[in-house]
């Protein structure tokens, strides 16, 4: 049985035993779980693996934000609280399909380097 894998650096998804070692999605070369590059999907990943995280997908430029909550109305996931005035992003819920990214009018989300 395939394992869903997602590439911690673009988000793009494959299924494989395995991840590949380059990303269909960015094509860099991937040093797989232990460089938290590509994570399972799965709670609890692969047989016996503990779930990781890895690098966040997308993050809020706090400076940027001006706490409209656009961002919150349309996260699938629920993975954007507020934190005062300003959204944050929790890494461990978000599954990176960027739709915050063009919800925001002011551009205060973005994908990090």
């Amino acid at each position: 049985m395939a394992n869903r894998w997602r590439c911690g650096n673009c988000g793009y998804r494959v299924e494989a035993q395995a991840p590949p070692e380059r990303c269909p999605g960015c094509r860099e070369a991937c040093d797989f779980i232990d460089d938290n590059r590509y994570v399972p999907v799965e709670e609890g990943g692969p047989e016996g693996a503990e779930p990781a995280v890895g690098p966040p997908l997308v993050v809020v430029v706090p400076e940027a934000c001006t706490g409209c909550r656009k961002c919150l109305d349309v996260c699938p996931v629920e993975a954007i609280e507020m934190r005062g005035e300003v959204a944050w992003i929790d890494p461990t819920r978000c599954d990176g399909d960027a739709i915050c990214i063009a919800a925001c009018p002011e551009g205060a989300i973005v994908i990090p380097k």
